[in-house]
């Protein structure tokens, strides 16, 4: 099977949640298509599990999207004790107002509509809330039955070795999605493993690996990435949510000569939310490319193959193979000297790079940075 034909399948199987068996399903899809020795790299995880969801509004059962990892029972009535919400023109606002509503005794649970779209927006542990098909008027009787819980879980990643080398290239993808998944994060999954025998010919003077990532998404983010052997990496390329037909060049400031490789949104110092930071905190080179063009569609239902995929899928291979050959003819030592003069440019003295970059609203800055 091609990528394209794995990847069919595994929309075929529905929601991937982390740690869960349809996740399991998709790495095995991915392993039975490969003709090559692969390796799995046990992930120690956490499985969502929806024993029971209903939402009733005025007696009458409506489809909605429990929003992980709530759980209860809530009755009441809306625009009163069950608060109604429109999209914010955020995912990420989501979570935030979820949590502000959370500490009002007299909020009992949370519908958000979405112009009929369901997602899957992680809020944590709370009262029971959804998205909703369709929109709940104030005064409607309102009923939620959630029985939903986190639990322990074991799952795999896994790492295809291209090439054999002293340091590597490491491209990677999670395959883990909530509702259809498709740009986020199964067109990646494509990507790569439609890429592999190209990769293959390049002949590099560095090693090459490619992994398929269980437990991106999650009650914390990277869980498999973070689990996963780092020490001989010479630069991480996580691919993550692409969406036609531009990149975010989201990395660390000695890769972003790089991004001229691509069609661009905007360079920006790496984000936390991907596979590649678990890479970055250990202190290596790390981007992810992502498009936040994917926004309406993110965590959604609606998150299905557009027309313009498969333009976008070779436009991003060729891309992908030159990057890969110019990360090839530099070294280490030049890509950290680079690093180490952004941090001084910055007024940030850096005796190594691990733990330099922290966390610092939707990306990261400098430890110590002002």
């Amino acid at each position: 099977m091609n990528g394209k034909e794995v990847v069919e399948r595994a929309l075929s199987l529905g929601e991937a949640v982390h740690g869960s068996e349809r996740e399991k399903a998709i790495l095995k899809l991915i392993e039975g298509s490969l003709d090559r020795e692969v390796k799995r790299v046990p992930v120690r995880t956490k499985v969502w599990e929806v024993k029971e969801f209903h939402v009733r509004v005025n007696g009458r059962e409506v489809e909605a999207s429990l929003l992980p990892y709530t759980r209860g029972y809530a009755e009441g009535v809306a625009g009163k004790d069950v608060v109604l919400l429109d999209m914010p023109s955020h995912p990420f606002e989501v979570k935030p107002l979820y949590e502000g509503l959370m500490n009002r005794e007299d909020v009992k649970a949370v519908l958000i509509y979405d112009s009929g779209k369901l997602r899957r927006i992680a809020v944590g542990e709370g009262k029971p809330s959804a998205f909703v098909r369709e929109r709940v008027r104030e005064g409607d009787k309102v009923e939620i039955e959630a029985d939903a819980y986190l639990k322990d879980a074991e799952s795999y990643n896994l790492e295809v070795t291209v090439q054999e080398g002293e340091s590597y290239i490491v491209l990677g993808a999670h395959v883990d999605h909530w509702l259809s998944g498709y740009h986020d994060n199964l067109f990646s999954v494509e990507i790569l493993l439609d890429l592999l025998d190209q990769l293959k010919r390049l002949n590099l003077k560095r090693g090459l690996k490619v992994v398929f990532f269980s437990s991106e998404e999650g009650p914390r983010c990277c869980t498999g990435s973070f689990q996963h052997p780092k020490e001989d990496t010479h630069v991480m390329i996580s691919l993550d949510a692409l969406f036609p037909s531009r990149v975010v060049f989201s990395a660390t400031p000695d890769l972003w000569r790089y991004s001229e490789l691509f069609s661009l949104k905007r360079v920006e110092m790496t984000t936390p939310f991907s596979d590649h930071f678990a890479f970055v905190t250990e202190g290596h080179p790390g981007v992810v490319l992502y498009n936040d063009d994917l926004i309406p569609y993110y965590h959604s239902d609606a998150d299905l193959p557009s027309e313009t995929d498969e333009a976008f899928k070779r436009e991003m291979t060729a891309s992908l193979l030159r990057f890969v050959k110019a990360l090839d003819s530099v070294s280490r030592e030049e890509l950290d000297e680079s690093f180490f003069r952004f941090a001084e440019s910055r007024g940030v003295k850096l005796k190594e790079r691990r733990g330099a970059l922290v966390p610092y609203g939707l990306v990261t800055k400098l430890r110590g940075e002002r």
